[in-house]
């Protein structure tokens, strides 16, 4: 084994001893765990698979452990910038009052807006933000749902206000604090924060990209798509 690989395998071992932050999320597609350590975050779903995340280095795989698949996002990740100036939909929140306790932190319930149609509420915490340490990741998927919302306000022009502004929560979380119980206008649930456990174990290897899988980079594919760069550009414009 060469200094290099020995090196690299004593990270993982250490990294793996340490204690790290494991997150919980139930949805109604089912229920979400996310290991954070640093920089680095785990997430998996009941699905088959898991997505890695590094918010320094700005880098994201989804790992499909059946397919024996990798799908490299992080180009698309690093150029959600170039979307900075795609025009968004207009947030609003009005604090309703004291929330419950989620996850054995307190919350403050408000309803929100999108472009003045009532989306629904959120139970949010401080408290949350702070102890889980989220602030970069949050920034990082800031990054994720600009470009996210340029590409579905370019290729839908009739997009829901309020699916268009669950991309972007994580933007006034340094506001109001983590969400941490969406619902919808309906009432029904969208997401909500089980458990955050700042003293968990991560998993064996949580972080490593499986050797030996076909690793597909997005970016370079759909950069390969018939005015694909033309229509990106007509969208920042937008």
């Amino acid at each position: 084994m060469t200094k290099t690989a020995l090196l690299a395998a004593l990270l993982l071992i250490n990294s793996a001893a340490q204690a790290a932050t494991l997150i919980e999320v139930k949805t109604p597609q089912g229920q979400t765990q996310v290991w954070r350590d640093g920089s680095m975050s785990r997430m998996e779903t009941q699905n088959d698979g898991y997505m890695v995340v590094d918010s320094v280095a700005e880098t994201m795989f989804i790992v499909m452990t059946k397919e024996r698949r990798v799908m490299d996002m992080s180009d698309l990740l690093r150029s959600g910038g170039n979307a900075a100036g795609a025009q968004g939909v207009r947030v609003e929140f009005k604090k309703l009052g004291e929330g419950p306790r989620i996850a054995g932190y307190p919350t403050a319930r408000y309803s929100y807006t999108a472009d003045g149609t009532p989306c629904g509420s959120v139970a949010a915490s401080p408290q949350a933000l702070k102890d889980a340490g989220l602030q970069d990741t949050l920034e990082m998927m800031q990054r994720m749902a600009t470009r996210a919302d340029a590409l579905m306000s370019a290729f839908n022009h009739r997009a829901d206000p309020c699916q268009r502004a669950g991309t972007q929560l994580s933007q006034h979380a340094g506001t109001i604090g983590v969400p941490m119980r969406i619902n919808d206008a309906n009432g029904r649930l969208v997401s909500e924060i089980l458990r955050i456990d700042k003293n968990a174990r991560l998993p064996a290897n949580a972080f490593a990209i499986p050797s030996g899988y076909q690793v597909i980079n997005t970016g370079s594919m759909l950069k390969q798509l018939p005015n694909m760069q033309d229509m990106m550009r007509q969208m920042q414009q937008r």
